[in-house]
């Protein structure tokens, strides 16, 4: 590989990475889980460190579960107390401010099983 090529590979990454902008990278429960039981907190885990600023937890009849406040600081990692939930179908609704001050937003639906 000559020196040319080297650069535009070197070029090529690091545009990839300035462009990158924050995501959800994993969240419990996980996207279209069904759990055992009711979860006590939702964790949602972020490519970066972002400020939520929105937050909802609705069920398949789309009643409203209350969450509290949200986090104030700017982190990577949210753990959130869930109320108790009946099985059935969730939906979180959620949306972030990254450093780079870009808008996410995102869904996470899951299951809580019958006992």
């Amino acid at each position: 590989m000559n020196t040319k090529q080297i650069l535009i590979l070197s070029l090529g990454f690091f545009a990839t990475s300035v462009l990158a902008h924050t995501q959800l990278s994993s969240s419990v429960p996980a996207e279209q889980a069904v759990v055992a039981a009711a979860p006590e907190e939702l964790v949602l885990r972020f490519s970066t460190d972002v400020r939520i600023t929105a937050l909802t937890l609705t069920d398949a009849g789309d009643a409203s579960y209350e969450l509290g406040a949200l986090p104030m600081s700017a982190q990577r990692e949210f753990a959130i107390p869930v109320p108790t939930l009946a099985a059935g179908e969730y939906t979180v609704a959620w949306r972030a401010v990254g450093a780079d001050t870009h808008v996410v937003s995102g869904e996470i639906h899951f299951s809580v099983a019958a006992s």
